[in-house]
């Protein structure tokens, strides 16, 4: 009787898990000393040596000679973005942990607010409609967040950061996005890394078109701006010869940086820092970061665990 009880627990919670727009499967993760399922990478806007890694089961911070840290509570962020100037403003999207799903019965958590480095955390729009898996803000119209939603209405948003009205945008020509970069300028494009290439649009996310200089037969997995300098942006293309590209030119034309990992193991998460700082995260859950725009790699995570000379 009590096996019986016990497998329809199991059944119980499973369904839960797999409903869409579930709960992220928080209690069913590994420990949490370990990192997994990585879907966003930021760097401290003060001090670059600070990153942040968004995951399945919550957010890690990690600094010099500190170990790994854990922030806030463990919902699952599923799109993440920093403010590019703004230290400690950082937005995301995702699910809530097994055990506030049960309370609140809210699968999706819209479009979600951090002052404070993701301590705490304010909902500001969607709550219950939108799954941001890509997330990017714009510093044009006075402010806006980019989202890329799978749930209930799926496609491109535009949301205020000053007033947090919504909008839906057409965004003719796009696709399969994996992820979302905003130039830093006001008036500068938009990029979107899809499964089919790299798109750019120049009208504030209505139309797109695909970027030629960067292959179209492979997916582009992370792009990121450089947060004060629109003309530096990186890329990731899930190709042998590609891999990490760069452009000086704002997106317009690409080379590689001669970084690239495994096919069967993608970058991720790319973000881009001051003083020639890059950090990466692929889907093994191995996290580097560079200090010279590329050039030279030093391992932060392992598989999910603090490479050697971290704690």
């Amino acid at each position: 009787m009590r096996s019986r009880r016990t497998a329809l627990l199991l059944l119980e919670v499973l369904g839960v898990l797999l409903m869409v727009g579930g709960p992220a499967s928080a209690q069913l993760a590994p420990s949490p000393r370990a990192v997994h399922h990585i879907h966003g990478l930021a760097l401290d806007r003060r001090d670059p040596e600070v990153l942040y890694i968004a995951t399945h089961t919550g957010l890690v911070r990690i600094r010099p000679g500190a170990a790994v840290e854990w922030i806030g509570s463990g919902f699952d962020l599923m799109g993440f973005t920093a403010h590019p100037t703004a230290a400690n403003l950082v937005y995301a999207s995702g699910h809530p942990d097994l055990a506030t799903y049960q309370k609140q019965k809210v699968g999706n958590l819209g479009l979600l607010l951090s002052r404070d480095g993701g301590k705490t955390w304010q909902s500001v729009t969607l709550r219950g409609e939108a799954d941001f898996h890509a997330l990017a803000y714009s510093p044009g119209g006075g402010g806006a967040l980019y989202g890329w939603s799978v749930a209930v209405q799926p496609g491109l948003y535009r949301i205020s950061a000053v007033r947090w009205t919504v909008e839906p945008v057409p965004a003719r020509g796009l696709s399969d996005v994996l992820a979302l970069a905003a130039s830093p300028d006001p008036a500068g494009p938009l990029l979107a890394g899809t499964k089919a290439g790299l798109m750019m649009s120049r009208d504030r996310g209505l139309t797109w078109a695909r970027v030629p200089s960067v292959p179209a037969d492979r997916p582009v997995t992370a792009v990121s701006y450089h947060p004060a300098d629109g003309a530096l942006v990186y890329a990731y293309v899930a190709r042998a010869d590609a891999g990490l590209v760069r452009s000086q030119d704002a997106g317009s034309t690409w080379a590689p940086t001669g970084f690239v990992t495994d096919v069967q193991v993608p970058v991720v998460a790319l973000t881009v820092g001051p003083g020639g700082h890059v950090a990466v995260a692929t889907s093994r859950s191995d996290v580097l970061r560079s200090r010279d725009g590329g050039r030279t790699w030093q391992a932060v995570l392992e598989r999910g665990g603090p490479a050697a000379g971290v704690r």
